[in-house]
């Protein structure tokens, strides 16, 4: 007698019959489920929409402008500048942020109400860059040299070795130009005592060092004040026996240079 065997199963016949379904056996009456609406989860407690705020609570809540205004930050993140309007319409500019209204822009600042503006440092402002010496030319210049090593215009500054970094233009005109470009720095000056009894800086100022493009020599060959001392600067730097810095690196010599050029373009 031939023992009987079972096919095997080929997933990837879609013709193949289909496997018989095992029914489970039915629960005992004491698991059994009645209904659908036995598996769904229960229902949770409505939430309210939201606070309702009056203006008579935030009378009694909150009696100064500042209480109130970090009150609407901590629920709103909106800052608020109340200070000194009406006292119903603070209160009213207060409710209609609380409550999703639109509000007047100008009751509204980016600063933070829990900052004590007593207490904060305060600081000159930058100066702007003093404006280009319209005698100099108007175009690209042929040569631009960077120096680290130029002393420093503030006597404070140069009395403890500052440096400045200092860029001088050459043009094909013959004009030279310089200009001091940073660095910025920001000091502390002064001292005075805080509510705490620490000290503290009494404000803080920017050493600007920074002039803007000054003319060295113009196309005339007349020189500056600043730039005949800037020029006596770079000659007493020497580079070999003969040369300096003034000579090779900012007064060039364009004849020499552009006829090398042309003989040798990829020196």
């Amino acid at each position: 007698m031939k023992k009987q065997t079972t096919p095997a199963v080929d997933p990837w016949n879609d013709t193949a019959p289909a496997e018989e379904v095992v029914q489970p056996d039915v629960l005992d009456d004491d698991f059994s489920v009645t209904s659908v609406d036995d598996l769904k989860p229960p229902q949770e407690a409505v939430q309210p929409q939201g606070l309702e705020y009056s203006l008579a609570g935030l009378q009694a809540d909150f009696p100064t402008a500042k209480e109130l205004e970090q009150f609407v930050f901590d629920e709103c993140s909106v800052s608020l500048k109340l200070k000194g309007i009406d006292p119903i319409k603070k209160y009213e500019v207060a409710l209609a942020v609380l409550t999703g209204q639109d509000v007047d822009p100008k009751y509204i600042t980016g600063a933070n109400p829990y900052v004590d503006h007593t207490e904060i440092i305060p600081e000159d402002p930058i100066k702007p860059i003093p404006k280009r010496d319209s005698k100099l030319p108007n175009e690209e210049p042929m040569s631009i040299y960077h120096d680290m090593n130029v002393p420093h215009p503030d006597t404070e500054m140069r009395a403890l070795d500052a440096k400045v970094k200092c860029m001088f233009k050459t043009y094909a005109d013959g004009s030279i130009s310089y200009e001091i470009i940073g660095p910025l720095e920001k000091h502390a000056k002064g001292e005075k005592l805080d509510k705490y009894g620490r000290s503290r800086p009494e404000k803080f100022v920017w050493m600007d060092p920074r002039t803007g493009e000054q003319a060295v020599r113009y196309a005339n060959g007349q020189y500056t004040r600043m730039g005949q001392r800037l020029r006596t600067l770079m000659e007493s730097r020497k580079i070999n026996r003969d040369q300096s810095v003034w000579s090779v690196f900012i007064d060039r010599n364009f004849t020499s240079f552009n006829q090398s050029a042309l003989e040798n373009p990829w020196i």
